[in-house]
């Protein structure tokens, strides 16, 4: 268990005549996404890999990691901190989070406003920024499914591409260029669909100005250990990026 923090149980009157406020803590098996883990995950890991994993990737093993402390998340049984405040003696109990990204709405909600408020206060200068989306072709969505370590990859090439971009217009070959890049692996549909999401210097560091779209090289299809997805691209006709600027590519060879 924590060490008892004091101070943070709630607003106190001057008079000392109690708190103004309680706690109440959320309750998170009664959200219909707690119902459907607890309910369903077990069923899906028993047949994710005859009915999912041709469309989805191989079963990771952070997947079971997640649920479990999805699960665990604002649960009193699973632990929990005793909060008091010194001034009126009120006191509570704070279940501990699972602190996961993307899965636990509640933990990822407080995080993604941690993060913004240190961009905002810390990391990014009182100047404009702009932001970019770069994506892949469609033919290479299939090596970030099987090669999860290509993303990493991804956002370092997004970000050397902005980088060079942004020395380009402004002709500063050694200009140093401040990138913030976040991968996201899905669109809106949460199909698999990864790209990278750049914050970069705007006005001053040449982004105000357009960039005319480049065509897209022949490139090779993706295969996955089975084979078929990359027979399925072989197949594709165009380039895979969703604009009208693409043009046909080769059969691979």
């Amino acid at each position: 268990m924590d060490a008892i923090a004091t101070g943070q149980a709630a607003a106190c009157r001057p008079d000392g005549a109690g708190p103004v406020r309680m706690y109440k803590p959320r309750r998170p098996q009664a959200s219909p996404l707690f119902r459907l883990v607890a309910d369903q995950f077990r069923t899906l890991q028993l047949v994710y890999d005859e009915r999912f994993a041709p469309t989805y990737g191989a079963w990771r093993a952070v997947v079971p990691e997640v649920a479990d402390k999805f699960l665990a998340c604002g649960v009193l049984e699973h632990g929990f901190a005793r909060v008091r405040c010194d001034a009126c003696a009120h006191e509570y109990l704070l279940a501990f989070s699972c602190k996961a990204r993307y899965f636990c709405p509640s933990c990822h909600a407080k995080r993604l406003a941690l993060w913004t408020l240190w961009l905002e206060e810390t990391l990014l200068a009182p100047v404009p920024h702009r932001q970019v989306v770069l994506t892949i072709p469609k033919r290479l969505h299939t090596w970030c499914l099987y090669r999860r370590a290509l993303l990493g990859d991804l956002a370092r090439v997004a970000a050397r591409t902005v980088t060079a971009a942004v020395r380009t217009l402004t002709r500063e070959p050694n200009l140093a260029v401040g990138v913030v890049a976040c991968i996201q692996t899905h669109g809106s549909l949460a199909n698999w669909h990864p790209h990278i999401h750049l914050l970069a210097r705007a006005r001053h560091g040449g982004l105000h100005r357009s960039v005319p779209p480049r065509r897209a090289p022949a490139l090779r299809p993706a295969r996955d250990p089975r084979g078929r997805r990359g027979r399925r691209h072989a197949r594709v006709a165009h380039s895979g990026f969703p604009c009208g600027t693409s043009r046909s590519l080769p059969k691979a060879l």
